[in-house]
Formats: structure tokens, sequence, C-alpha cells
């Protein structure tokens, strides 16, 4: 296939990165996550500059769920435990402050998470019955989770990303890895091509599959291969819970004064 050799050659999906360059890269993603958030909530009409600096949070995260979820194969119901309870730890938070924006049924990017190490949890320790079970389990979050966390798209991007960094799944990755690309040029605005082509390549689609690859070469290129992780265990889920819960109470305050 010569598009996934095509891929290959870009370095989409880098491997051998260092603990500090994946801390580096949750870095940048957190910060895009921020940045985006501030502009979704706070700025009317949308800054199209930082919405598109917000397209690179989600993929980054993703990408540094998939080389870390494979780590011990033992581990992996205690993976999905631990983000099925910060998914809705973090829910709440998640529903206050975008009350305003998003049905009461949108759930947050955690759960994207949980649900797919929860798929891979039930397949390494019932075989294809568990597969069946956690493609069912992903299925029933796909409602819930396209208002606010991108629905199918992200699960997808989720699903591929688990295979390629798979060392069981070698021979399904170049198929994953043409998958994920897929993913990624659906995960954002795609349905807007028609209405506003220029506008949806420019500040969406391309930041996208751009940004993401660029941040990661960065980082590789300026730390060491030996570095040390240096963020606190858990920092993601307290800092992802925090700010939504900060934004939330934030527009409490602000709401009653402009009106």
């Amino acid at each position: 296939m010569i598009l996934p050799a095509q891929i290959r050659q870009l370095n989409l999906f880098p491997t051998g990165i260092s603990p500090a360059a994946l801390d580096l890269v949750k870095v940048l993603a957190l910060m895009a996550m921020l940045i985006d958030h501030v502009n979704t909530l706070f700025i009317t009409p949308l800054d199209p500059l930082m919405y598109a600096l917000g397209r690179m949070a989600f993929p980054l995260f993703t990408l540094i769920w998939a080389m870390n979820v494979h780590g011990n194969p033992e581990r992996l119901q205690h993976r999905a435990n631990r983000l099925w309870m910060w998914a809705l730890l973090t829910q709440p938070a998640f529903m206050l402050a975008f009350r305003h924006q998003l049905p009461g049924y949108a759930l947050n990017i955690l759960f994207v998470f949980a649900a797919v190490t929860q798929l891979l949890a039930l397949q390494h320790r019932y075989g294809k019955k568990g597969l069946m079970i956690g493609v069912m389990i992903v299925a029933a979050l796909i409602v819930p989770l396209t208002p606010g966390s991108f629905g199918m798209a992200g699960l997808a991007l989720a699903c591929s990303l688990a295979v390629v960094y798979s060392p069981a799944m070698e021979k399904w990755h170049r198929a994953a890895e043409l998958a994920a690309v897929i993913s990624l040029a659906c995960l954002n605005g795609v349905s807007h091509l028609v209405s506003a082509p220029a506008d949806t390549l420019l500040f969406v689609i391309l930041p996208t599959l751009v940004l993401p690859l660029l941040a990661v070469t960065l980082v590789q290129k300026h730390t060491g291969e030996d570095g040390q992780r240096f963020m606190p265990r858990n920092f993601f889920y307290f800092a992802y819970a925090g700010h939504l819960l900060l934004a939330g109470i934030l527009l409490c305050l602000h709401m009653p004064a402009r009106a």
C-alpha cells in the first residue's frame, strides 16, 4: 500500500520517545487545550488562530495515551478503572463549564480513553468475546461523545493508534496508520468542507494534521534520548478537571454581570 508507506516516511507515529519528551508533548497538549477552551468559552466570536492551535490538543493526548497503554498488559483493567474514575469525577466540572454550549448528556474526553482502554483490557482477558463486548461499550458512547469530545472520529483515532502501538498487532499496523490519518482528517469540522472549504482546510483540517507532527518533531530535536519524567504523576487528570472547574466558576461569576 503506497499511502501507509508514505505516512511511515513522515514519521507521524514516532517510537522511542524519551519520558522527558513525552512529558513535554503533554505540556504542549495542555497548553493547546487551555487555549482552545479559553477561546471556546470566553471569546466571541471565536479567534481563528486560537482555534487552529487548539486542534493539536486531542491528537497529542491520544498519541501519549497510545504509547503508554500497552506498557503492562496485565494492568490494562487497572488503567481502565482509573480512567473511568477520573472521567466520572471530571464530568460535573465539564458540564458546569460547557452548560451553555453543549447538551446535558455530552461527555468529556476522558471517556474516550476509558472506553478504548476498557476494550483493550477485555480483549486481553477474554479474547474475541471480550473484544465484542468492548466494541459494544465503545459504540454506546459514540452519541454522548459527539457534541463535545469528537464522537466516532475520536474513538476511531484512539482505537487505530492503540493498534499502531501494539506489539501484538504488528500485521495490522499499516492499516491502522491509514485509519489514524483518516480519523485525524475527520476529527474537526470535515462536514463544513462544502460550505466553507478554505476556512475548514486552513484553520481545522491542516492544523489537526500538521501541528501535532510539528510539535512532536520539535520536542524530539530538543530533548535527549535518556531524559527523565518531570511532570507529577496524574498531573494531567488534575489539570484537566481543575481548569474546567475554574472555567465553570468564572463563567458563573461572569454571566450575571453580562446580563
